[in-house]
């Protein structure tokens, strides 16, 4: 490689990274910026039709399947331990030690996790900031909602958010409207919004419906279609309405000139005397050798995610002497009630979700109980029972091996059950514990990398969340049987199950103390010169909000304090 050092060097070219590519570019046309990423898929819409096509014949419908069925040379993902990229079975990677599973995974690709995500994007609240000085619990950020206010503005112009600002002015303030009207509601949330207009607040608490901001058009919006409905935003958007990172690495490529390589995976990096940023070793996984390639930068920005920066940190040998590189480990752990309607619904026309309940994210009792905030899910009964696998329950006897409905017996209980499917789902916060953590596994991957090694419990303040997640779910489905003849399905008694959201979080939290934290509230390493973290890896605490729209926010303000020193 060039033996010239960049200004810049960024390492991942998911959101974070492109966006930080980009706004440094604009700051600084005369910069000269490389961004790496290991994965080497297409950034075309022929790539975007492919993985479609891919997903529509596959005969699992669920995270992989449109790129897993593409084979790892087409898809893009560079390898992981098993040589597959698969984002789901992601324990192929993992080397979990327990107690407990994390249970989020993440995609290998250009543009990164957003090809797969929801496009969720609300704000985190003010207290979300000062969890110790209004709770007595975790800690408080090195800065405010106030002194992130004007980011989230401008993350929401970059990556699109549709949201009604009415009804978010009590909850988040804000100093400007969204970039658009909120998607508007589909049919059955619209029946829901009717049978819950007489509930009463639960535990004192309203029970209020509003538009879930999203980073998804509601009408055209930089050269990109609005939503056409497709229902299918986890796994892929057909149409490229529902914002990837893609849209920013081309951006940076194409428009602003930003150098871009890709099935680069960068293996370590090397410390260097003085103030110099550190050298970046790297392997080209799609060249016959994969040999060792090193490339220098002014300053280094790792975009990767909560598990991959640490993972690579500890590789380098980095210093730790704080000891908190990798550990705070979290995510949202979330569960649903899922039931009937007491009329069809139709679901699966829209967004997956496009209402929510946003009352229960604050309170004194975070004191003692995780919040969580609450979705009406558009999508039946999401990853609890696909309309596939209620056709097989309807159909088959699996103890006497044999057909039991079919004809117009079986299409009528079909049309019966999947029109009227509906979930409540809850998605609870989870403290900092220094226990959860990402450390080395003695296992190593396909490019001869040690996998990381994941110690995960989750603790009481979180089952105590998805415990109450759980009971204001079931109200809610007891007041929907009496004013629509609704019946609760599922699960009917708490349970300590979860699933993950795919929020890694923490790992190289920020913070004003160089001896409990990893970056300062710039994002700038307290231990190597011109060395920066973005991402959601720098969150000291996680709020229940999706993490999307704060790790944006927080990588432009990074940006321009970066810009700021070229």
């Amino acid at each position: 490689m060039d033996s010239t050092p960049y200004d810049v060097v960024i390492v991942g070219a998911g959101v974070a990274g492109a966006l930080a590519a980009c706004r440094i570019k604009e700051a600084k046309p005369y910069a000269r910026i490389l961004l790496l990423d290991a994965g080497d898929n297409n950034l075309t819409e022929d790539q975007r039709a492919a993985f479609v096509g891919a997903y529509q014949v596959s005969e699992t419908k669920n995270v992989p399947s449109p790129y897993a069925a593409l084979g790892n040379n087409q898809q893009g993902w560079a390898p992981s331990s098993d040589n597959t990229g698969d984002p789901v079975a992601m324990n192929r990677y993992y080397v979990e030690t327990g107690p407990d599973l994390f249970k989020s995974g993440f995609t290998r690709m250009i543009g990164g996790s957003t090809w797969a995500w929801r496009g969720n994007t609300p704000r985190f609240l003010p207290s979300d900031f000062e969890l110790r000085t209004r709770f007595g619990i975790a800690v408080d950020w090195p800065l405010t909602y106030g002194d992130l206010e004007p980011f989230y503005a401008q993350a929401e112009t970059e990556l699109g958010v549709s949201g009604n600002r009415t009804e978010w002015d009590g909850l988040t303030p804000r100093s400007t409207d969204f970039p658009m009207p909120g998607i508007v509601a589909s049919y059955g949330d619209e029946l829901v919004r009717t049978a819950l207009a007489t509930i009463d607040p639960i535990d004192g608490i309203p029970v209020t419906l509003v538009t879930t901001p999203q980073a998804r058009n509601s009408r055209t919006y930089q050269g990109r279609s609005p939503c056409l409905g497709n229902a299918s935003c986890i796994p892929v958007c057909p149409s490229g309405a529902k914002y990837d990172a893609s849209v920013h690495v081309r951006r940076a490529r194409d428009v602003l000139g930003v150098e871009v390589r890709t099935g680069c995976t960068v293996t370590r990096l090397v410390p260097r005397p003085g103030n110099a940023a550190p050298t970046v070793v790297l392997r080209d996984w799609t060249t016959s050798d994969r040999a060792e390639q090193q490339v220098d930068g002014n300053h280094v920005v790792l975009a990767l995610n909560a598990i991959e920066i640490p993972k690579l940190w500890l590789i380098s040998g980095l210093d730790n002497r704080s000891d908190q590189v990798g550990r705070n480990l979290m995510d949202h752990l979330t569960e649903e009630v899922v039931g009937l309607f007491g009329k069809p619904v139709f679901p699966f026309r829209g967004p997956q979700s496009t209402l929510s309940i946003e009352t229960f994210r604050d309170g004194d009792w975070r004191r003692t109980t995780g919040a969580f905030r609450m979705t009406v899910g558009n999508d039946g009964w999401g990853r609890f029972e696909s309309p596939s696998a209620a056709l097989d329950k309807l159909m088959w006897d699996p103890a006497g091996q044999r057909l039991k409905r079919y004809g117009q017996d079986l299409r009528d209980k079909l049309a019966d059950r999947v029109t009227r499917m509906m979930r409540i789902g809850y998605s609870t916060e989870q403290l900092p514990d220094p226990a959860n953590r990402v450390t080395l596994s003695d296992q190593r991957d396909a490019l001869d990398v040690p996998r990381p090694k994941i110690a995960f419990k989750v603790d009481d303040y979180s089952k105590r969340a998805l415990a109450y997640g759980h009971s204001v779910a079931r109200r809610i489905w007891q007041h929907m049987e009496d004013t629509a003849g609704a019946r609760a399905v599922e699960p009917l008694q708490p349970t300590l199950k979860y699933n993950g959201a795919g929020h890694h979080m923490g790992t190289t939290r920020m913070g004003t103390d160089r001896s409990t934290s990893v970056v300062d509230a710039d994002g700038l390493s307290h231990a190597h010169a011109n060395l920066w973290v973005v991402g959601s890896s720098v969150f000291p605490t996680g709020s229940t909000a999706n993490p999307a729209l704060t790790l944006a926010a927080l990588t432009l303000r990074t940006a321009d304090k970066l810009a700021s020193t070229l």
